[in-house]
């Protein structure tokens, strides 16, 4: 690539260049395809997309909002805020404008209002406990966006996942020995379906974050700066070693991010079909899907809460 003379402003890997609207085209396209091949979306389905703000997530919107609005099918983002000071409520302000003038909707729930703290409150708990603030954090804003998808209806939530997000966690569950999760990769999560559940599906599973940025750019969406885009309470996670050692990768072995996700697309089959059978629980406290007696929300909840 770096020896190919520039005829456009993206390089294809067949050799082809191509130019601002045949960008916009190939990544549209690209996206529609995805949800196709994969069925992800259905004519009568209502999207919920989870919504954080930063760019992947705000083009998700964009972009599925200029699919489905049009036909007349309902779709907002779920937005939920940590409470973080100068984080959350600063990535969200960011965008307000641009949201309202393509008359797309956003709900914001609260970890304050729901859970009655901040994460923030919870960091020396937290640690006491010997987790992470990112792995509480993930943990009771799935569970939250779970529960305010269902108490809307919604059939899907549309997580902005990319593939570059989608090699990291292959290889992730790879190192840390757990097939069980990766079963549940893929454009539609889990193995199997639940009502308990909301139906997650990834739209942008084969789209680079190179490609949304691009396309981001190109629509003029609102990114976020790298000054309020990271969080501040985000550690050295493997994930974050894992997202490093990949991209000094790519730079030496070109599509070797998309090697890794297609090569997992082939044997996925035999992943999900091995785990099909664990079954669901319901949980004692909440009343949601669970592998235990107590879903890990609650059980994380009911250690917060504790004096």
């Amino acid at each position: 690539m770096k020896n190919q003379p520039k005829k456009g402003i993206y390089y294809l890997s067949c050799g082809r260049w191509l130019n601002k609207t045949a960008f916009i085209k190939y990544f549209e396209k690209k996206v529609r395809k995805t949800i196709r091949k994969y069925n992800l979306i259905g004519k009568k389905d209502k999207i919920a997309v989870a919504y954080s703000g930063g760019k992947d997530s705000i083009t998700l919107l964009y972009l599925l909002n200029k699919i489905y609005a049009s036909r007349g099918q309902e779709i907002i983002g779920i937005a939920i805020d940590e409470g973080i000071p100068g984080y959350r409520n600063k990535i969200l302000k960011n965008a307000e404008k641009f949201l309202k003038k393509n008359n797309i909707k956003v709900k914001i729930f609260s970890f304050k209002k729901e859970f009655g703290f901040t994460l923030n409150t919870k960091t020396k708990k937290i640690k006491k406990l010997g987790i992470s603030n990112c792995y509480v954090c993930s943990v009771l804003k799935r569970w939250l966006l779970n529960k305010k998808a269902k108490q809307l209806s919604f059939d899907v939530i549309a997580t902005a996942h990319s593939l570059d997000d989608e090699s990291e966690s292959i290889i992730i569950n790879l190192l840390k020995g757990n097939p069980e999760l990766l079963a549940k990769l893929g454009p539609m999560t889990g193995t199997r379906k639940t009502k308990q559940f909301v139906q997650r599906i990834k739209p942008f599973y084969l789209c680079s974050t190179k490609e949304i940025v691009l396309y981001a750019k190109l629509k003029k969406i609102p990114i976020p700066g790298k000054d309020i885009c990271i969080c501040p309470l985000r550690g050295l996670t493997l994930r974050v070693e894992i997202r490093k050692w990949l991209a000094d990768l790519e730079k030496r072995h070109i599509e070797v991010k998309n090697a890794i996700v297609k090569s997992f697309l082939k044997i996925m089959p035999m992943f999900k079909q091995e785990y099909k059978g664990t079954a669901f629980k319901k949980c004692k406290k909440c009343g949601y899907a669970s592998s235990q007696d107590l879903c890990k929300a609650c059980m994380l909840l009911k250690e917060l809460k504790k004096k």
